[in-house]
């Protein structure tokens, strides 16, 4: 789970470059140069401010789709055919966005939208370019570019090269090296949530002095990822996702105790649990063959959604939304999407459809416990944790009843049982009591239909004659 921040937490001034480079990729004149094109970096922010309101996935005016290519290659309403890839003369929306009178023109006055010239131009190149359309960066297959060579970059970091590359072409420089105390404050920042003790100070310092900066800078970062905190502090944005609260969240919004899922996450991130057991265990960890407590507790992922026990609440209302809560959740923490808009319809830009959501929600639907809360701090199905103390307790004690339980069964194989209510001067009076008599108990149990007994006794005892063995196992019973 934990990334390379060994190695990606490089250089004193990377957080204050790597901030203005984030701001400087959305405004890259791509049209300057002969560089191609790219729609999702250079066309999609063009189209999407100025014409998906009425071309896009919800309200396609004239039959046209600008946000998808196949509707934006074929005849619109009027036979124009907006986008002829290869041809901008020939496009439709060339000619639009270049129109002089109000009439003719796109966007249209009333959507009180203008493109600016070099808006137009770099339309007009992309579609001299062929016009390709990408998906959604997020779902392109990732490529690796060649790390540039940027003089008086002494970094083995490559996000150092890349980041002096684009600095040197937009004119700019890095920031200057953080000074040592403001360095450690960043880094215990990051990785703990806390500032850094008086005392992690001096010994940052001192180890820069003794050694080198970039063994001090490797060593103070180890030793935050080794810290309990760094757990709590990547624990903190996880549980935001799924949800997590001590309360119920609605209505009377009373106590419930989900701590120990919360530690269970914190623990993950402490151990460098693997993502993919991340995974298996909060989504499906009481399916696991031999599932642990431990791994039960990871399913408190499931348990995280609102609950309620309002009047007039309706069981049948709540095991629906309880699914969707969980099946939207899951599907925005280990998916990134927004699953939910499937919950009325397909998705109108993520590639999910309503048949692919309710798939995955007949899972959480099928699997669902009590609608409502019971407004009860505890809400079944719940787990009980002992402490450690109390474990060991627990053994030693279960030890002594397993003893307790071999000689109970070596007495009984060494006594013969005489029914009391069979033999003796008092036979009358044991006869009606099913604390002293097997067959007065047998007579009770067949009479009340064995109430509470395990569903083997109950067979038996449904049985019209019993056989010698039978009885044995009813009177063992």
């Amino acid at each position: 789970m934990r990334s390379d921040l060994r190695g990606d937490l490089q250089r004193c001034g990377i957080a204050a470059a790597f901030v203005a480079f984030l701001g400087l990729l959305a405004a890259v004149p791509a049209w300057a140069g002969d560089d191609p094109v790219e729609y999702n970096r250079d066309i999609r922010p063009i189209l999407a401010n100025n014409c998906f309101n009425c071309h896009g996935p919800a309200t396609k005016k004239a039959g046209l789709r600008l946000d998808d290519r196949d509707s934006a290659v074929k005849p619109a309403a009027s036979n124009a055919v907006p986008i002829v890839p290869g041809r901008p003369e020939a496009s439709e929306l060339i000619r639009r966005v270049f129109a002089a009178a109000p009439e003719t023109v796109m966007p249209p006055p009333s959507s009180h939208k203008t493109l600016k010239p070099a808006e137009k131009e770099l339309l007009r190149k992309w579609i001299a370019q062929g016009a390709k359309y990408q998906k959604h960066w997020s779902f392109e297959p990732p490529t690796k570019s060649a790390v540039p060579q940027v003089a008086g970059v002494a970094s083995n970091n490559p996000i150092d090269a890349f980041l002096a590359d684009r600095l040197r072409r937009e004119g700019l420089k890095f920031s200057p090296e953080a000074e040592p105390h403001i360095l450690v404050r960043r880094v215990a920042f990051a990785l703990t949530g806390l500032p850094p003790t008086p005392a992690e100070v001096d010994q940052f310092l001192q180890d820069r002095a003794a050694t080198t900066p970039e063994a001090a800078y490797q060593r103070l970062v180890e030793r935050y990822l080794a810290s309990p905190h760094y757990g709590e502090e990547m624990a903190r944005h996880w549980l935001d996702l799924a949800r997590y609260a001590d309360t119920h969240g609605l209505h009377l919004d009373n106590e419930r105790q989900m701590w120990l899922y919360r530690d269970w996450v914190i623990r993950a991130y402490n151990d460098n649990m693997p993502f993919d057991r991340f995974t298996h265990e909060q989504l499906a960890g009481d399916l696991l063959p031999n599932a642990t407590s431990e791994q039960l507790i990871a399913t408190g992922f499931n348990r995280c959604n609102v609950t309620t026990s309002e009047g007039g609440s309706i069981d049948a209302e709540w095991v629906y939304r309880n699914a969707v809560d969980r099946t939207t959740t899951v599907i925005e923490t280990w998916l990134a999407l927004t699953g939910g808009c499937c919950v009325c319809h397909d998705h109108k830009f993520d590639p999910l459809t309503m048949k692919d959501y309710y798939a995955m929600f007949a899972f959480f639907y099928s699997a669902d416990g009590p609608a409502l809360d019971g407004n009860a701090l505890l809400t079944a199905p719940f787990l009980k944790r002992p402490t450690p103390a109390q474990e060991k307790r627990l053994a030693e004690l279960n030890e002594q009843l397993a003893a307790a339980q071999q000689e109970l069964a070596r007495k009984r194989q060494e006594c013969q049982y005489v029914d009391p209510a069979e033999a003796g001067p008092e036979a009358a009076k044991f006869a009606a009591d099913p604390a002293q008599s097997f067959r007065a108990w047998l007579q009770s149990q067949r009479s009340n239909q064995g109430p509470g007994l395990p569903k083997e006794i109950v067979a038996l005892l449904k049985q019209p004659k019993l056989e010698a063995e039978q009885q044995a196992r009813l009177r063992n019973y």
